[in-house]
C-alpha cells in the first residue's frame, strides 16, 4: 500500500452513501465552495501491545460545507450529520474499516465528537460543519 493512512482514511469515508458523490472531497483543505473534507490533528504517536506490535489512534476531523442560508438547510445539514454518525457507528459495529498494509488491522472507528456548525462565510450563507473521529488500527512487528 503506498497511499497514507489519512489517503485510505478519505477513501472509505468518500463511500459513504450519504455523501453527495458530485462533491470534492479533500484532505487538510476546505474550499470556500461546497465540499467534504478531513483534517488532521494532533495525535499521540502510539503504544505497543505486550507482542511489541504498535496500536495507533488517528484523530481526524470530517468536515462538511454547505449551504446554511435557510432554517430548513441548516435543518437538513444536522439531519445529515446525524445520520453520518449512525453510518460510522455502523460500519465499526460490521468491522468495516479503511483498507490498509497487510501488516495492518482496522481495530475501531468510532465518532469522538458529533457535527457542529463551526464556521460561517462572511455572507452567512455558507458553513462548515465538523465531526471528529477517531480510528485505530494495530501494526504488526514484522
Amino acid at each position: 500500500m503506498s497511499n497514507s493512512i489519512m489517503d485510505s482514511v478519505c477513501e472509505y469515508l468518500s463511500g459513504c452513501p450519504l455523501l453527495k458523490p458530485e462533491l470534492p472531497f479533500y484532505l487538510d483543505y476546505v474550499d470556500d465552495k461546497d465540499c467534504y473534507s478531513v483534517t488532521t490533528v494532533p495525535n499521540t504517536p502510539f503504544r505497543k501491545d505486550i507482542l511489541g506490535n504498535r496500536i495507533y489512534t488517528v484523530t481526524f476531523e470530517f468536515a462538511y460545507r454547505t449551504a446554511i442560508g435557510s432554517e430548513v438547510e441548516r435543518g437538513k445539514n444536522v439531519e445529515f450529520l446525524e445520520q453520518f454518525c449512525r453510518w460510522i457507528d455502523e460500519q465499526n459495529d460490521r468491522r468495516s474499516f479503511p483498507a490498509l498494509a497487510a501488516n495492518q488491522t482496522g481495530m475501531s472507528i468510532k465518532v469522538i465528537e458529533t457535527g457542529c456548525l463551526e464556521e460561517v462565510s462572511e455572507e452567512r450563507t455558507t458553513g462548515m460543519y465538523t465531526t471528529q473521529l477517531q480510528f485505530e488500527y494495530k501494526e504488526r512487528k514484522i
